[in-house]
């Protein structure tokens, strides 16, 4: 199995994990707003985790040891672009069998927020039919892939820089190895 494939794979399984742990938790329903940061520095944690992991086994897979910065972050694309699909089909199961209310408690959370700011009921109510849409499951698990995709690209940048290994020198004298 190739080694982007297979950490895209355990970056999807985490966050299925993740995702689960947070539903019974309740922060995907009754306490969804205490839940939103805590869901959204966790994911990172594990995208940040799984990504170096994944570009350091490719760097070791390599015959010298070497990863150029272009690899590492080609590397890192790759497993947020598999975990981004499987975590996009596993978005729509989730909120379409497992929690089919998401939509409900978002939106109430997030109407607490526009009372705060002052919207009049018409502006609310034009307010939450745009933000209905993307709460379908669909929706989400659209958006999913350029998100998750787009948030390991800005990471495989980073993580690259540290990862990079140049390959080593020849020995003077040494058979080159075949």
């Amino acid at each position: 199995m190739k080694t982007t494939f297979f950490y895209g794979l355990v970056l999807t399984a985490g966050n299925i994990v993740l995702s689960l742990v947070f539903f019974f938790l309740g922060f995907q329903t009754d306490k969804i707003a205490q839940g939103q940061w805590i869901t959204i520095f966790a994911s990172l944690g594990l995208l940040i985790v799984v990504t170096w992991l994944g570009i350091k086994a490719v760097r070791e897979e390599s015959k010298d040891k070497s990863l150029s910065y272009g690899k590492g972050v080609g590397t890192g694309v790759l497993i947020a672009l598999y975990a981004g699909l499987f975590g996009g089909i596993y978005a729509f199961i989730h909120f379409t069998f497992i929690n089919p209310n998401f939509a409900d408690y978002a939106i109430d959370m997030i109407r607490q927020k526009w009372v705060a700011a002052g919207m009049g009921d018409s502006q609310m109510e034009q307010a939450e039919k745009f933000t209905r849409f993307f709460y379908k499951p669909v929706v989400m698990a659209v958006m999913s892939v350029p998100y998750v995709t787009f948030f390991g690209t800005i990471l495989s940048l980073i993580l690259s820089i540290f990862l990079r290994r140049k390959p080593d020198a020849p020995v003077e004298g040494a058979e080159p190895a075949v």
